[in-house]
């Protein structure tokens, strides 16, 4: 897969052609790991963990490898940054005891504030919103653990939020993302869009969209994911959303 460089200005290019002649158009967002990165989200519950007093009574040695711990932007979960500090998935107390806080603090309204927009992403989505196209952010966050935080987030940053730029997370956490995107998409596909665009990092969830909603334009955002699936060879790729970049 190569990078396009250019890909970004033309989708503004497009949308404003089709602003002009009247037709709809819509740009739809991942929030995590493609419009935010949450890697400052990570690193900060691993700390957390390593500063409560029981922890440090339980785990006295874990906990010191801990204290200094940095996650990476190319970290999914927390393997890697265990691994990276010396804690190599022995000691299986500690493991189930930082996994079990990790999975409650990630998904959750408080640690939300950590995440940090990629470079571009603020701008990008403002030149969306100024050249007419309707945008989503269409998230596998669900409502009950991440709703409040992921709204006072969005527009703690500026990111829009209006009849026009929507955020749409899961009304329940066991719902599959990759199905619950995809049936996101076939509504949509409804309301009379002349183009679609969709910024993804989860190679798993554009797989299967793919399978319903071809004529969506999906783009791969080059940052992390589970790793359950690569990401589909043909599509274009970015790593952050700056307008103007020279082709390397």
């Amino acid at each position: 897969m190569a990078r396009w460089p250019h890909m970004l200005e033309q989708i503004l290019v497009n949308i404003q052609d089709l602003t002009r002649k009247g037709q709809k158009s819509l740009v739809v967002f991942d929030l995590d790991s493609t419009l935010f990165d949450v890697s400052p989200r990570l690193e900060r519950i691993l700390l957390d963990f390593a500063a409560a007093p029981l922890n440090q009574k339980l785990f006295p040695e874990q906990v010191a490898l801990l204290k200094n711990i940095k996650t990476l932007r190319s970290d999914w979960g927390i393997k890697g940054a265990l691994e990276r500090a010396g804690l190599d998935g022995h000691h299986a107390d500690f493991q189930e005891a930082i996994k079990d806080y990790w999975q409650k603090s990630f998904f959750s309204n408080h640690y939300l504030q950590f995440d940090s927009p990629y470079e571009g992403a603020l701008e990008f989505v403002a030149s969306v919103e100024s050249v007419g196209a309707e945008i989503a952010y269409l998230t596998g966050r669900d409502v009950e653990r991440m709703g409040v935080g992921s709204e006072e987030i969005m527009r703690r940053w500026g990111f829009p939020l209006n009849e026009k730029a929507l955020l749409v997370l899961k009304p329940h956490r066991s719902m599959d993302d990759a199905q619950f995107k995809t049936d996101w998409f076939i509504e949509a596909d409804k309301k009379g869009y002349s183009k679609i665009y969709f910024f993804e990092n989860e190679p798993v969830n554009l797989h299967h969209l793919a399978q319903f909603c071809p004529h969506v334009e999906m783009i791969f955002f080059e940052s992390t994911h589970a790793g359950k699936a690569e990401p589909p060879e043909a599509l274009p790729r970015i790593m952050n959303f700056l307008l103007n970049q020279k082709e390397s």
